[in-house]
């Protein structure tokens, strides 16, 4: 007797195991994202393409080019700042031809002291 209700007892077992597993494996289906997406898919097309719609309508909303808008109006600053502008704009060669020869200087005196073997306009290396 005890033999009996040892082994219907494991037979009650196996089976609530097997049934477990099994609502397991269904749960893990109903669960899974890609199918939740179909379903939805299936049951509001509808609202799934219109949100396609605005999503794709924003997003070229957001990368349009902004319209070039041309104003009318006249720089102000009169005569003294036009001619600033036409001074520094003739003395912009000469001032940039400046700049880079004392640059050039300071690297060649911080990185390299013999200037016939600069790396800025000297021999080549050997």
């Amino acid at each position: 007797m005890a033999q009996s209700r040892k082994e219907e007892l494991i037979r009650e077992i196996r089976q609530q195991r097997e049934d477990l597993v099994a609502r397991c494996e269904s749960l893990r289906q109903e669960l899974e994202p890609g199918r939740q997406i179909r379903l939805s898919l299936h049951k509001h097309p509808l609202r799934w393409a219109l949100s396609a719609g605005g999503t794709a309508l924003l997003f070229a909303r957001l990368a349009r080019r902004r319209p070039v808008v041309c104003s009318k109006h006249r720089r102000r600053g009169g005569l003294l700042l036009a001619t600033a502008r036409l001074a520094f704009n003739l003395a912009r060669p000469t001032l940039t031809a400046m700049a880079l020869q004392k640059v050039q200087k300071h690297l060649e005196s911080r990185f390299h002291p013999n200037p016939g073997n600069s790396m800025l306009g000297g021999p080549p290396q050997k």
